[in-house]
């Protein structure tokens, strides 16, 4: 965005190249004409934040990988 801007293409032209919307291109420029560089990185912390602990999740992940209790199990060599 920043290369396009600088080559003298404006918000819309920029927008269509990338194909992302005016807005973000306006942010965009205006974060790197407040901070530089610096306004590349990824600011991280965005986005929501996760209601389980990962203790939880890999709990979750083993429990669902298991065969219930009472269900029969398919085994390749066609016994049960």
């Amino acid at each position: 965005m920043i290369e396009l801007s600088w080559s003298g293409l404006r918000v819309p032209a920029i927008a269509v190249e990338l194909e992302c919307s005016r807005k973000t291109v306006r942010c965009r420029l205006h974060r790197f004409n407040r901070a530089g560089l610096e306004s590349l990185d990824d600011l991280g912390g965005q986005g929501r934040k996760r209601r389980i602990t990962e203790e939880e999740r890999s709990r979750i992940i083993s429990l669902v990988k298991t065969v219930p209790p009472g269900r029969l199990r398919w085994e390749p060599v066609g016994e049960l």
